[in-house]
């Protein structure tokens, strides 16, 4: 007999869907805790976050760090990255207001990145005072390496702006040595041209003063320092049109010899104006193509990166690189333009351009500083295309070449979650070994155990998973929550691989080991519960009615919210057991104690549901569908109200006539399918209508039902169950078209022979496949049940795997190939086949055995 999974675990499994967890719920709910994070989608996040800000993409990693900062937990250590990365956008964006609100949602004010952030803050908004209170706070060694030239530069605008101008050039001159890149260091080069537009003179006189300046030195290389400053002097004092057509007509005269001054020009054009308006984006697209200085072409291109903010400002950027990219001989910048355009292309979903740039990048420049950056690009775009082992080996690449610990480990942690998705568990449980001594930023260290974990559980290691989680227990960082979400989940899976009795055996080891009491009382409160709930799932009824009862006496100090959950549940778990032990009267009554006494807890509503589990197996039907309807009804938002609309169906269809067998499939159509086409159960619940009109005798719409489900869930796990219903469709239709035979036949082949099938779908479909031939021709009969004989039967590796259903089909093949044999007049041949059903003990035995001889054993 198949085993009965535990009522509650069934509800999870239908919470999570069925399915191997590679989609956007990636772990079971947990109950008395929030579900556990998935943090794979925040860790790809907020890298091509940072990545589009490290490129000059601030209005994109803007965008995207809100969004992150939006989705994660608050107080969550992915919640402050998100800010300081918010921050450093807005800044980059000149609205130091709007970064001052992104640094407030960031938890650790004391933090030194904190703290950096705040000064630039306080020096955008000329709050010197205030900057200066940061800096004697802060010190660079404590900063990561790639901010600590920003620490530099907070100190040269202070010194500037308290008008010393020695000590900010010197600061200043420390920021660009300190820079990690050339790309930082463009930045950082454009951050002080773009302060002068903030910070320089601001009368009529003194703009007077410098274009009279310009103009007496006109030809020379020096009237462009003063046309610059000019025009810088008008922007200040509200005109910052007119300096941009006072640099364009200055630009006009210059001599194309004079390449220096035209690349000081071009890039203050370029600020002025910016890259939005014609003449801005002109000034930096013709310094990008032929500027004489390469430090001044990045931050052109940086500018150019930062105004790609929208689709058409993106796509006039494609165009410009695609232009500089084309010709024989390489732009300067290629690396950096090719590294651009895969960003871009990454923005729009373009993964194949995207991937293309990077790959070429790595191609013609393997020793490139952007490696790292073009590694991590070719992860991001395998991840969205869900090529998981594809992403979590370019991430090992990416963070091998990655100079900056932070970032290596980011991307460490990013090949272990891509690698748990790949279903590579010792591979991910590896990668998350070498992480959690030094999560990176964003990253709690606890959620790096639980995955670690949760890799030994889904690999099958249970043994291992549970000393891990006993050696991490002794780590202060493994919070009481992760704790018990890890022990529940490998409970969980104790119970799926049949062993319950080593799951109660590990927490009663747990609850009696020394020092248990000294646990937190949260902690110890969930334990006890899980205990009498592993208890009760493995039949130990009285154990667990005990157990239960025994909750309630130990929530001394539990939070108050938390101990009205447990006590609810240690209630339910105490009438399960009474139900096993056939006090069903007494059981029913706790049930509705529990939701006089507990009302909009989880375990109230969960009540309906077991006892509509009870009345339905009591054969109660009309009551258990009652209980099912009122529970869908009052509790329409909760995550089971389609499980019970479903089972509330399944009773009617039980109900056996066809007057219930309609109402069962307007039940469905009308409370789970209509309105809820996203729903989990939106498979099983039109593959269930297609069952009740086979049953109605309709079965050409019963038909349409199947092909729909073929076609629109082909890679749903259980499509094969619909095909295979498809092809009995077609051959009870197959007396009216001789085409329905042929169709029904097709499919069964196909089914038959499918190596990735189930076996008990193999044999299902190999017995379907000859019964329908044995009606026109003996030979093909026989020929198609053979393979399935010996691909499932003979091959006692593969005979293992069968179950029940497998067994019963395959007992009716032989008794049918058997009849078919002596029809042929083949009687040795026949009792082969009987034989076999007694060897192999498949059902149909005593038939087998009365074919061979009144009861003697098979030889």
């Amino acid at each position: 007999m198949a085993r009965r999974y535990p009522f509650i675990l069934c509800l999870l499994a239908l919470l999570s869907g069925g399915r191997a967890q590679t989609g956007p719920t990636l772990f079971a709910p947990v109950p008395l805790a929030p579900t556990p994070a998935d943090s794979g989608a925040l860790i790809v996040g907020e890298e091509s976050a940072r990545r589009a800000l490290g490129l000059g993409f601030a209005s994109s990693a803007a965008a995207q760090a809100e969004r992150l900062f939006n989705r994660a937990a608050k107080g969550s250590a992915a919640r402050d990255a998100a800010a300081l990365i918010l921050c450093t956008a807005r800044l980059e964006l000149g609205d130091p207001a709007g970064a001052a609100r992104a640094l407030a949602g960031h938890g650790e004010a004391g933090a030194p990145e904190h703290r950096l952030r705040a000064g630039l803050i306080a020096a955008r908004e000329a709050r010197w005072p205030a900057a200066q209170v940061e800096l004697a706070a802060l010190r660079p060694e404590l900063l990561p390496a790639e901010e600590r030239a920003w620490f530099w530069l907070l100190q040269g605008m202070t010194a500037e702006g308290l008008r010393d101008p020695a000590r900010a050039g010197e600061a200043y001159d420390q920021a660009v040595a300190a820079a990690v890149s050339e790309w930082q260091r463009a930045r950082l080069r454009l951050t002080r041209e773009r302060l002068r537009l903030e910070q320089g003179p601001g009368t009529e006189s003194q703009a007077t003063a410098l274009r009279e300046q310009a103009e007496r030195y006109a030809g020379r290389g020096v009237a462009t320092d003063y046309a610059v400053q000019y025009a810088v002097a008008i922007t200040l004092l509200g005109r910052g049109g007119q300096a941009a057509d006072y640099l364009q007509a200055h630009l006009d005269l210059l001599p194309e010899a004079n390449a220096a001054a035209r690349d000081d020009a071009r890039l203050m054009l370029g600020l002025i104006a910016g890259p939005g308006q014609a003449a801005g984006r002109t000034a930096l697209e013709q310094l990008l193509a032929g500027g004489a200085d390469a430090g001044k072409r990045r931050m052109a291109l940086h500018l150019l990166t930062e105004g790609a903010d929208n689709p058409e400002a993106r796509q006039r950027l494609r165009r410009t690189l695609d232009e500089l990219l084309a010709p024989v001989a390489a732009h300067p910048l290629t690396e950096e333009l090719l590294l651009a355009r895969a960003e871009l292309a990454l923005a729009d979903q373009a993964y194949g351009r995207a991937e293309a740039d990077a790959r070429d990048l790595l191609a013609r420049f393997p020793a490139s500083p952007l490696r790292a950056r073009a590694l991590t690009q070719l992860a991001t775009a395998a991840w969205e295309l869900r090529r998981f082992r594809t992403a979590a080996d370019y991430a090992g690449q990416a963070a091998a070449a990655a100079t900056d610990s932070g970032a290596a480990a980011a991307l460490r942690l990013l090949a272990a979650e891509a690698s748990y998705r790949a279903q590579d568990y010792t591979a991910a449980a590896t990668a998350y070994a070498t992480v959690v001594d030094a999560p990176p930023a964003g990253t709690e260290a606890a959620a790096v155990m639980f995955q670690r974990v949760m890799s030994e559980v889904e690999g099958g290691r249970l043994a291992e998973a549970g000393r891990l989680i006993d050696r991490l227990g002794g780590d202060f960082r493994l919070d009481p929550l992760t704790r018990w979400q890890a022990e529940w989940n490998l409970a969980r899976a104790l119970q799926a691989a049949g062993t319950p009795e080593v799951a109660l055996g590990r927490l009663a080891a747990l609850v009696a080991e020394p020092g248990a009491e000294a646990r937190p009382a949260d902690l110890r409160a969930r334990l006890a519960w899980l205990r009498a709930r592993l208890a009760q799932d493995a039949g130990l009824h009285a154990e667990a009615l005990e157990l239960a009862r025994a909750v309630e006496t130990g929530l001394a100090g539990v939070e108050a919210g938390l101990a009205r959950e447990v006590t609810g549940l240690a209630r339910l778990v105490e009438a399960e057991a009474l139900f096993g032990l056939g006090r069903g009267p007494e059981a029913v009554a706790r049930l509705k104690e529990l939701r006089a006494s507990e009302p909009g807890t989880d375990a109230m509503v969960q009540s309906f549901l077991v006892e509509a589990d009870y009345q339905a197996r009591a054969g109660n039907l009309v009551e258990a569908q009652g209980l099912l309807i009122r529970f869908a009804d009052d509790y329409r938002d909760h995550p089971n109200a389609d499980y019970a609309i479903f089972q509330a169906a399944l009773n009617a269809e039980r109900r056996g006539e066809e007057s219930y067998y309609r109402e069962a499939y307007v039940l469905l159509e009308e409370r789970l399918i209509r309105p809820h086409p996203r729903s989990d159960l939106f498979f099983a619940a039109r593959l269930k209508q297609g069952d009740l009109l086979r049953r109605l005798g309709d079965f050409s719409a019963a038909q349409q039902i199947y092909e729909s489900l073929a076609n629109q869930f082909a890679q749903h796990p259980d499509v094969l169950s619909a095909q295979i219903a498809l092809a009995d469709c077609h051959r009870a239709q197959a007396a009216q078209e001789a085409s329905h035979f042929e169709s029904a036949i097709t499919l069964l082949e196909r089914l038959r022979d499918l190596a990735g099938a189930p076996a008990d779908l193999r044999a299902e479909a190999g017995f379907k496949l000859g019964d329908m031939l044995a009606t026109r021709d003996a030979k093909e009969a026989l020929a198609a049940w053979w393979p399935v004989v010996d691909a499932l039967l003979v091959d006692r590796a593969q005979a293992a795997r069968l179950g029940d259903p497998g067994r019963y089909w395959l007992g009716r093949l032989l008794a049918r190939m058997a009849g078919v044999l002596e029809a042929a007049g083949r009687p040795d041949e026949a009792g082969e086949a009987w034989r076999l059903i007694v060897d192999r003990g498949l059902p149909g035995g005593a038939i087998a055995r009365a074919r061979l001889g009144a009861g003697r054993p098979a030889p």
